[in-house]
């Protein structure tokens, strides 16, 4: 088709450079500018040509016409057009009738309504079939109008489009069907799965289909991405399903989709497949191009040759025989009723244009309704007009006068009886003809004055009017009804149509209608026939003046008769051989309305007076009943348009529209309704007493077909001189009918289907092939390969290729003609195979509801928060129908659409609410970890995405992720970004590297790694192969882990994420956040409680409380992290130095803290926009929400986790979070003061002035107070203690260094958090670690602090607020401790730090300067100081130094010391003189003169008051003495009511929050020396206390399960023996099957000191028998449990689901094991060796397999499904296991394993199977391997049970001897016999808890231990 690519050149005037004719040569491939093609997509005529593509070569944009580029230059894209020639659909195509209607659209399908049009459509296809093999093949003459298919075309796209064709191309202008405004708006395409175009073009030349650029197609998945398809027949099937759809949406259009083909369906990584129309499948090949017009010339145009002449075949029959064959050719159907008459008229001799003798054709109807009203045939037009008493009386009056002129007149025309004169006459004819004749003709023949308003208007007018015949021209010629007389109107046509073209193409119909054939030969009998002489003239009333009148006279004109024998009928058949088959009437199927109830919508009966439907054409007849009603109006006209049949034993005939009806028989669904109405309000039931027989019509006559023959043969003896004979023409051709391509696409469409199945073997097949060549390559593929064809598609292929029928020759537009019937069911159509009652196609029935969330997903679009919240919230309402039946292989299909919703920014917060809890619930933790934690990562490292975050921070959610996600993942790889919010540390890459341990090497003890990864990957940042969460939002599969190496866990590649990048500077203005994050019209403040109250929630909080340890655990992988220094820890490496040239830590974004930095520093100009503070106001309102909400759910989570889980993972992120606190100069700055004083001179001298961290710190020290204060005293000097020594602890290098950023807020936290355990100690505890806090803690600060080498990366500022807080620090414990202690144990402390001046002081006088020394470089010089010592000096330093310990900083230090320690602290500074004068000093300076020196020492304040900002600052007040405390023995007591009562926005000014735990407001704990800690129930004690304390020194890494038989808890109250033990997934409930028949739930919350005894939640008493299973269904949390019968329950009501019995109670199930999630089944195995699967959503069986293969291997003892849930494993009492597919059900390996009966059996990752057997042995097995891989013998005892942590198994046998041992290393077992102390009894179950470190232990006498 070169010529496609000129035609695009030339008439859309786009340069040939950017045009490239795509493969195949089927479309041009166009470089355009957007704006171009936005401008026909807006329906406006390019503004002219296309603009070319300036500054690129030629070469370039070839380049950039390939489909393999995707960047494009900016403002340019690409599109396809499509081109079909206008000369090549000139072919007629017959529409038919046989569009499928939309009658059910949007109506859900019923089973009653499929059966009943399945059984409507059949019965009319055996009717078409047996009518065409044995009545003849007649609808060539009953052929419906025959449109173009040019116009056919047309008019399907703009439907399906929903636009107008636009003109292009020069100097022409072609009409367009439907003119619509620029202005008007464009219709949506009907399908959302058909591509969308871009514009409809129209030249005189060329149609012009505009598409987008499709960047993927099928055919590049199946070649290049196959693995995109593999292992799922759901992904091929839902993409089957998209085409399906849209290709019903095109045949209900009346559009044909063409030789589809794997190009022509677009993809995206989704597989959203959108369909393209094969256009080119219209064009008439080159052969048929010229032969089919010719074929039907005479139909198609016959007024192109109005007048036929000699040699045209049939038209110039030159004897009789010609006049008989065309008389048979009429008779059997083979010309049209239009083409016979016009032969007939020339053989009379009627020529065209003769006014006295135009050819004649009969009027049909009278117009007056849509379908008209149908004429009488038998009776001529003149006598309907006159009446049969004018022609009575006419006739008799000019048979009188002929008898009295004796039959003779003098010269005048004789007085012959007649009844009328001429069919039609001249003056008719003109009036006729008045608007196209001229003026003068008309005032010459019609009347000689112009009287333009007298003649007829309309054609109801014209019809009613004339008595005369009509003419061809209102057949044929739609010029006839415009007027070329300016005062002389339009003829009008009648209202139901609305152009001449229109009326013609309709009135040609009527004529070709079945009601006119079948009488037509009574009309011809009248006009051209036997009954224009003798006494069938007078009978008839036809006697005609020109044959009687016996004229001598010439003329040139008068009547001939033809035929003198009675005209034979049309052969349309009798009504019971119509060629549609009669309607079967309500009676028949009334029974089956009945039982339908109220399934099917009502009031759907057929509506026959719509549209054009009188058609011979084979149908769709209805039945009665199944097409909404028409108006009664038009209803009303149809009944009475017609006379006929009515129902036999009726009393009154009723007359029945049979000509309404499409179909054309004799019952129609409307009069049969119609019928039934009215017989219904006359009283009489149709259906009584006809006892559901088929009626048949009045007078109904079976030899009718056979008279009709007789009559025929007579005909052509007597009349024509032949003989009957069989007529040995060939049939012709069909002519090409929309039903026929409609077959042809499902043709396609199982070529394309194959195409897919065997896309391997057809890749030599070119895609543009032809279809047919395509369709014999792919059929013998599947006869060669059909074991290769997946079982879902094997129906289609065959109903839609018939595969097992012979292969036909092509038939016209399709390869083959399906059967009738085939299977019960029609030809296949698109919405038979996407019925879901059909069984073509097993679509899964989760498909369609699957399809409407994806379509909702795909049609809304979001462009703010508010609709994204409501967009999730839909899908979420749609989602949980979705999931109710799904499966893995649709999960994988939905997965991507919700990654993206979890991903994108405005839906990500609000789809992690509503949709991770259902999606992650049928995913299981496995592949909920592998898909959903990185967009979780995400939402919680985003913080644009301020409004509705705190839903993420909610203990009910959190809880869901502990459930869905597994404890272990969710500790290990999201709590530390959950935990991140509390320090506002969102965005900051530092501090997110800090947390994951990258920054700075902090390991202590065995080498701290951290929670997180060794690398953090930004955004966008490829990172190393293999790190990283990978991206699944293009695609998924559940299968993809098929191929890991063998000991590779799946986790392996999950690591926790970096935060993304900060955003841009401007983004970041201080005091407000960004635009993407401002505050929306519902705040927090005001209307957001009303958004909390939208969201609903799937559990309660009852629930959830309970659900908090329901969920069963996956297998944990191995730790990855290592314990703080503790007991057994020591001190950490030296941290590293940052490089030189590195930036120092980001500045935070102070709205993440809920502080802004405004409010924060003092406000020198006051001035702010109201709208600003506005924003502020609302934005600290949100983060204080926010903020609250992750405090409680913190506190909630450390009491759920236990002690040891909370310390390994809360607390401890908690601790690294403190340090980011501090990180960056903003976080050092001093709160905001009113006045000028200094931060030195205001607050006690234990609680100075708060630096911005300490606002932001407050959360985070809340929450490890809480820690503190639910577990006791130990977690702080155990814990916290150990890591403030490991922060603090100096370098290793020894050498000058300078502190990193890392390290300065380090110091800073440590003195914090320093601070706040001081005063939660008690003396005794205090007294006791006092050394160490002052050799740990204390000097290591006063180091760095004094250090005259050791720079401060902060500068002044960092040394001036670690000065500060250290010594209020040193204060306070010298507040607790009194005089005598301070000299006893901080002297030294306190003299380290007064040195610093007297240093200072020196280096100040003696006042060395270097030559110019650079920041960067520094000069260290060795200084001799007064007291002997040389000190290295950094000359650097110097300034900073002096900076910081200034004469106010004495002052400020040393005076309240001299009060607080009174004389002792002249013996514990030896310094203390110059310290003195040196306060002195700054006294002298400061003090004005008269005012008392001593009111300027700092006082501690009694209240604060209220900063601008309104922040509460602590005050000075004169109370009592200096410090505003009172003197209580050696101690000072600070007054109770001390206490700041206005907390600002964030809690007091100290920076606490509110209530914490069972702590009391902590607002006055600035102004408290000590508090208690209050007494816990989970407070560590006995062996709790031991046990914790050694966890807490492990490392993470630590991969080895430790027993040191420390007994925690007892579990009491089976009185039998426990046979089986299964903890939840969270590890904080367990259950429990005992002898006993109680199935019981316990829960494992730490309480007491390891002797205390728990109580059952719940006892589950249901069973009868021993219980030998208890596990729990990840998906749906339920409780499976079998004592011999399966009960499936609650396990928060105990109440029972579903109960699974035996099939025969001889052979009870032996054996249970739960397929893992997205499975949702059960595998049963029973007596007999067989095993079955159960799925608890559905009644029945899924499966049955076999497993005994004729060998008597006993009973199955154990079963194991694979993680995977791909294999299942069976062990025999034997010693016998088999290796079962459970996809195939085929047993991949069975092998004698043991010599003994197995007793358990467990299945890995890595395809690792774990069994132990009666012989003593554990053996691990590869799953397809012979041999072992490791196997232990027990020396004395069998290994009865066992079960997993990470990569080692724990064994426990009846000896109570637990063992260890590897599944990767060299064999070797550790064994521990159980103490009598700890476990009395057998042991006769066990369960690891894997996070917690746990082992749980059934016994023989019910009890069951808690072990570590």
């Amino acid at each position: 088709m070169e010529g496609l690519l000129q035609s695009v050149e030339r008439d859309l005037s786009i340069d040939s450079r950017q045009l490239a004719l795509a493969p195949g040569g089927t479309y041009v491939v166009a470089l355009v500018p957007v704006r171009w093609l936005a401008s026909l997509r807006e329906r406006k005529l390019p503004p002219g040509p296309c603009p070319r593509t300036e500054g690129l070569s030629e070469a370039e944009t070839r380049t950039l016409l390939q489909r393999s580029v995707q960047r494009l230059p900016a403002g340019w894209t690409r599109v396809e057009i499509h081109g079909l020639r206008k000369r090549k659909l000139a072919y007629p195509l017959a529409l038919g009738s046989s569009q499928p209607s939309e009658e059910h659209s949007g109506v859900p399908e019923t089973l009653t309504r499929f059966m009943r049009d399945t059984a409507a459509q059949n019965y009319r296809n055996l009717w078409h079939s047996a009518y065409h093999a044995h009545g003849r093949p007649y609808n060539h003459g009953t052929a419906p109008p025959e449109g173009s298919a040019l116009s056919a075309v047309k008019q399907a796209l703009q439907k399906v489009y929903g636009c107008p064709f636009l003109q292009v191309g020069k100097g022409t202008q072609c009409p367009s069907p439907v003119r619509e405004g620029p202005s008007a708006p464009r219709a949506a395409t009907v399908c959302p799965n058909l591509l969308q175009a871009e514009a409809l073009l129209e030249s005189p030349d060329m149609l012009y289909v505009v598409y987008p650029h499709v960047q993927y197609c099928l055919h590049d998945v199946v070649t290049f991405s196959p693995a995109k398809l593999s292992n799922s027949h759901a992904k091929v099937l839902f993409i089957l399903f998209h085409v399906l759809q849209a290709m019903d949406a095109c045949h209900r259009q009346g559009l044909a989709c063409g030789a589809l083909s794997l190009c022509h369906v677009a993809v995206d990584e989704k597989l959203c497949s959108q369909l393209q129309p094969d256009l080119s499948a219209y064009e008439a090949p080159e052969e048929e191009e010229e032969e089919k017009p010719m074929k039907n010339v005479v139909e198609a145009e016959p007024a192109s040759v109005p007048e036929p002449t000699k040699g045209e075949g049939p038209r110039d029959p030159i004897c009789q025989e010609g006049l008989r064959r065309l008389v048979l050719d009429w008779v059997h159907g083979r010309v049209s009723n239009f083409h016979y008459l016009m032969q007939l008229n020339w053989l009379a001799g009627r020529r065209w244009g003769d006014p006295n003798y135009h050819p004649v054709l009969p009027w049909v109807v009278d117009f007056t309704t849509q379908n008209g009203r149908f004429r009488d045939l038998r009776k001529s037009k003149f006598r309907l007009n006159k009446g049969d008493k004018q022609l009575d009386f006419t006739y008799e009056m000019t048979r009188q006068a002929f008898v009295a002129s004796g039959g003779v007149s003098a010269g005048e025309p004789p007085h012959v009886p007649h009844h009328i004169s001429d069919v039609l006459s001249d003056i008719t004819y003109y009036v006729y003809t008045a608007r196209r004749t001229p003026r003068a003709v008309l005032c010459g023949h019609v009347r000689a004055q112009w009287e333009p308003h007298e003649y007829p208007a309309s054609m109801e007018r014209m019809q009613s009017w004339t008595p005369d015949e009509c003419i061809p021209e209102f057949y044929t010629d739609p010029t006839i009804f415009r007027s070329i007389h300016s005062d002389m109107p339009d003829l009008d046509v009648p209202a139901w149509c609305s152009s001449g073209e229109e009326f013609v193409a309709a009135h040609r119909a009527l004529l070709e209608s079945q009601e006119v054939s079948q009488d037509l030969h009574h009309w011809i009998d009248l006009t051209f026939g036997y009954k224009l002489q003798g006494k069938e003239a007078v009978k008839e009333k036809n006697v005609c003046l020109h044959l009687v009148d016996s004229h001598t006279h010439l003329t040139s004109y008068g009547v001939v008769q033809l035929f003198d024998q009675p005209h034979p009928q049309r052969l349309v058949g009798a009504p019971a051989l119509a060629p549609e088959p009669p309607v079967i009437p309500r009676p028949l199927i009334q029974i089956v309305r009945e039982t339908a109830g109220q399934e099917d919508v009502p009031g759907q009966l057929a509506d026959g007076a719509d549209g054009l439907v009188l058609e011979a054409m084979p149908c769709e007849a209805a039945w009665s009943g199944d097409r909404p009603l028409g108006g009664d109006d038009d209803l009303e006209q149809g009944t009475e348009a017609l006379d006929s049949i009515s129902l036999a034993g009726k009393t009154v005939d009723q007359p029945c529209p049979s000509s309404l009806q499409a179909s054309g028989h004799p019952f129609s669904s409307v009069s049969m309704a119609r019928l039934g109405r009215r017989n219904k309000a006359g009283g009489v039931d149709v259906g009584e007493g006809d006892d559901g027989r088929i009626v048949l019509p009045e007078g109904f006559n079976p030899l009718q077909a056979l008279e009709e023959l007789e009559k025929f043969g007579n005909f052509l003896a007597r009349g024509l001189r032949g003989r009957m004979e069989a007529p040995d023409d060939p049939p012709a051709t069909p002519a090409l009918k929309l039903a026929d391509l409609f077959q042809r696409d499902m043709q396609a469409l199982g070529v394309l289907v194959a195409e897919i199945v065997f896309a391997a073997r057809v890749r030599m097949l070119r895609p543009e092939a032809p279809l047919r060549e395509r369709f014999l390559a792919v059929r013998g593929l599947c006869s060669r390969y059909p074991k290769e064809i997946p079982i879902p598609l094997q129906p289609v292929l065959e109903t839609l290729l018939q595969l097992s029928e012979p292969v036909e020759p092509p038939m016209t537009g399709r390869l083959f003609a399906y059967k009738p019937i085939s299977w019960g069911l029609p030809p296949p159509s698109p919405a038979q195979l996407l019925s879901p009652y059909s069984s073509v196609v097993t679509f899964p029935s989760y498909f369609p509801s699957l399809y409407k969330f994806i379509l909702l997903y795909q049609t809304r679009r979001v462009e703010d928060e508010a609709q994204g919240r409501e967009l999730v919230f839909q899908l979420w309402q749609q989602v949980e129908g979705t999931l109710r039946e799904i499966t893995p292989e649709g999960l994988e299909i939905l997965l991507p659409f919700v990654l993206s919703l979890m991903s994108e920014a405005h839906t990500a917060v609000y789809a992690a609410w509503y949709l991770f809890e259902p999606i992650a619930r049928a995913l299981g933790p496995k592949n909920a970890n592998k898909y959903l934690l990185k967009p979780l990562v995400g939402a919680y490292e985003n913080p644009c995405q301020l409004h509705g975050r705190f839903y993420l921070y909610t203990d009910c959610f959190v809880a869901q992720l502990m459930v869905r996600l597994g404890l272990q993942a969710f500790l290990s790889h999201l709590l530390p970004h959950v935990l991140q919010v509390l320090a506002g540390v969102e965005t900051s890459q530092e501090d997110t590297k800090c947390l994951g341990g990258t920054t700075e090497d902090e390991e202590i003890g065995e080498g701290d790694e951290g929670l997180g990864p060794r690398t953090i990957q930004m955004e966008g940042d490829p990172g190393p192969s293999g790190l990283g969460l990978l991206d699944y939002t293009s695609g998924v599969s559940f299968h993809d882990q098929a191929d890991l190496a063998e000991g590779e866990d799946f986790q392996a590649g999950l690591y926790v994420a970096g935060s993304p990048p900060p955003p841009e500077p401007e983004a970041l203005s201080l005091g407000r956040l960004s635009d993407k994050s401002s505050p929306s019209e519902a705040s927090l403040g005001d209307d957001r409680p009303g958004d909390e109250a939208e969201l609903p929630r799937a559990k309660s909080g009852q629930d959830l409380k309970q659900s908090e340890g329901s969920e069963e655990e996956e297998e944990d992988a191995a730790e990855d992290e290592e314990e703080v220094a503790g007991p057994a820890g020591g001190v950490g490496e030296e941290e590293e130095d940052e490089q030189d040239g590195s930036p120092v830590a980001p500045e935070l974004p102070l709205s993440d803290t809920g502080v802004s930095v405004d409010a924060g520093l003092p406000n020198d100009d006051g001035n702010g926009e109201e709208e600003e503070d506005l924003a502020d106001e609302s934005e600290d309102k949100e983060q204080k929400i926010l903020l609250d909400t992750a405090c409680k759910m913190i506190r909630w989570l450390s009491a759920k986790l236990g002690p040891t889980v909370t310390s390994r993972y809360v607390a401890r992120n908690l601790l690294r979070l403190l340090t980011s606190c501090y990180v960056g100069a903003t976080r050092q700055q001093f709160m905001g003061s009113s006045s000028d004083a200094s931060p030195l001179n205001s607050g006690n001298i234990y609680q100075k002035r708060p630096v911005l961290g300490d606002v932001v710190s407050a959360p985070v020290l809340g929450c490890l107070m809480h820690v503190a204060c639910l577990y006791g005293e130990p977690v702080l000097t155990y814990q916290y203690l150990p890591y403030i020594s490991y922060l603090v602890a100096p370098g290793a290098g020894g050498g000058p260094s300078r502190l990193n950023s890392r390290k300065e807020a380090g110091l800073l936290a440590a003195v914090t958090l320093t601070q706040k355990i001081i005063v939660y100690l008690c003396d005794t505890t205090l007294m006791d670690i006092l050394p160490r806090i002052s050799h740990e803690v204390l000097l290591p600060v006063l180091s760095s602090l004094t250090s005259l080498v050791t720079g401060f990366p902060g500068g002044t500022q960092a040394r001036t607020v670690l000065c500060v807080k250290t010594i209020s620090l040193i204060a306070l414990i010298c507040l607790r401790i009194g005089q005598e202690m301070v000299q006893q144990h901080l002297g030294e402390t306190v003299a380290t730090f007064f040195q610093v001046f007297s240093l200072v002081h020196e280096l100040q006088c003696q006042a060395p300067r270097p030559e110019a020394p650079s920041p960067s470089e520094g000069r260290v010089l060795e200084v001799p100081f007064s007291d002997g010592q040389r000190r290295a000096v950094d000359l650097a330093l110097l300034d900073e130094l002096q900076k910081v310990f200034t004469l106010e900083m004495a002052y400020m230090t040393y005076v309240p010391f001299s009060c607080l320690l009174g004389d002792v602290i002249q013996k514990i500074v030896p310094n203390h003189v110059l310290v003195g004068q040196l306060a002195g000093q700054y006294l002298e300076s400061a003090s004005p003169v008269g005012q008392d020196p001593m009111k300027l020492a700092p006082m501690p304040s009694a209240a604060t008051e209220q900063d601008p900002q309104g922040r509460g600052v602590n005050r000075d007040d004169g109370n009592s003495g200096t410090f505003g405390s009172v003197l209580i023995g050696n101690r000072i007591q600070i007054p109770a009511d001390t206490q700041p009562d206005s907390p600002g926005p964030l809690g007091p000014s100290s920076g606490e929050i509110g209530c914490i735990g069972g702590l009391c407001e902590m607002g006055g704990e600035e102004s408290s020396l000590k508090r208690d800690l209050p007494r816990c129930t989970h407070g560590l004690s006995g062996n709790w206390l031991a046990y914790w304390q050694y966890e807490i020194g492990v490392s993470q890494h630590d991969a080895h399960f430790h027993f040191h038989q420390i007994r925690l808890q007892s579990f009491l109250g089976h009185s039998g023996a426990v046979k089986c033990v299964a903890p939840l997934g969270s590890e904080d409930f367990f259950l429990s099957g005992s002898k006993d028949r109680t199935v019981r739930l316990w829960p494992l919350y730490s309480c007491g000191d390891g002797t205390s005894e728990t109580a059952p939640r719940l006892v589950y008493t249901h069973h009868r028998k021993s219980i030998f299973h208890v596990s729990q269904l990840e998906a749906s949390q339920q409780v499976v449990s079998c004592d011999g019968t399966v009960h499936v329950w609650d396990p928060f009501t105990g109440k029972t689901v579903r109960t699974v019995e035996a099939w025969d109670s001889r052979v009870p199930w032996t054996a249970v094991a739960v397929m893992p999630a997205p499975h949702t089944s059960i595998t049963l195995a029973s007596a007999d060796s067989t095993l079955r699967f159960v799925d608890c959503r559905k009644p029945g069986l899924q499966h049955e397999f076999r497993l005994g293969g004729g060998l008597n291997a006993g009973l199955v003892r154990s079963l194991a499904v694979s993680p995977s849930g791909r294999s299942v494993v069976a062990g025999f009492s034997s010693g016998f296991m088999v290796l079962l597919d459970t996809r195939t059900g085929l047993i991949l390996r069975g092998w004698p394993a043991h010599e003994g009966d197995i007793l358990q059996i467990k299945a890995v990752e890595g395809s690792t199977l774990i069994s132990s057997s009666s012989d003593h042995s554990l053996t691990i097995w590869k799953e397809l391997e012979q041999k072992p891989t490791h196997h232990y013998k027990s020396p004395s005892d069998p290994i009865h049970t066992f079960d997993l942590y990470g990569s080692e198994v724990v064994t426990g046998t009846v000896a109570n001897k637990i063992g260890i041992c590897s599944l990767t290393e060299t064999p070797s077992q550790a064994t521990t016999k159980l103490s009598s102390e700890n476990f009395r009894g057998t042991l006769t179950s066990l369960a690891v808890l894997p996070t917690k470190r746990h082992l749980l232990l059934g016994s023989d006498n019910g009890a069951i231990r808690l072990l570590a």
